[in-house]
């Protein structure tokens, strides 16, 4: 029977000795779970093959919560690349950070990976793959910025601090302002991929 804890009333009665789970005997407990509880000390932890966190108390066991599965969930989630059986990072730093943004592990593994990719020979090729990857994020994110702009630019009319309307006086009128983003976004970014073509000396596959 599993100790559970759901009241104060519980907590009194852990105390007085007149828990259920102290005044009843368990059905079907084995010689082989007394040898596992006499062997193991008050306060030892351990986790069950369902991946459930127990405590020795003094005379039984108790399920610890969930709380640290979440916490260790988010936290593998949050460095999704990471190989978990090595990786170390518990208190991520900036370049943790810096590097989760760009490759979805630490800075530690990421050392790591590169270390291995050099000894396979495939340095060149990784290379040339991470300056298109970082390129073509830099350009979705100046395209991004793009749009922000635009929407911005195309509300021409708002209300100021004093409930007025008013406009915001441009030479061209809303959409040839919006249309000459557009145009000129689209040329810088075709310039861009070019060039990039041009420095990678392969043809860029946007996706």
């Amino acid at each position: 029977m599993e100790l559970k804890i759901e009241s104060l009333d519980d907590v009194k009665k852990l105390l007085a000795g007149k828990h259920e789970i102290q005044e009843k005997v368990q059905v079907g407990y084995t010689e082989e779970d007394k040898e596992k509880n006499h062997s193991r000390k008050i306060g030892d932890k351990w986790f069950d093959e369902d991946g459930n966190e127990w405590e020795q108390r003094n005379g039984y066991k108790i399920k610890l919560g969930k709380e640290w599965q979440q916490e260790l969930h988010e936290y593998l989630n949050s460095f999704p690349n990471c190989q978990k059986e090595s990786c170390t990072c518990t208190m991520p730093k900036r370049l943790d950070q810096k590097m989760k943004a760009i490759h979805g592990m630490c800075f530690d593994c990421v050392i790591d990976m590169e270390h291995k990719i050099r000894l396979e020979g495939k340095w060149d090729e990784y290379e040339k793959t991470k300056l298109k990857n970082n390129a073509l994020a830099w350009l979705k994110e100046a395209e991004r910025d793009k749009d922000v702009i635009a929407s911005e630019l195309s509300r021409l009319e708002f209300t100021n601090d004093f409930g007025d309307n008013e406009k915001w006086k441009t030479p061209l009128n809303k959409e040839e302002l919006l249309e000459k983003i557009e145009n000129e976004f689209a040329e810088f970014r075709k310039n861009f991929i070019e060039q990039l073509e041009k420095d990678l000396g392969e043809r860029i596959e946007e996706s």
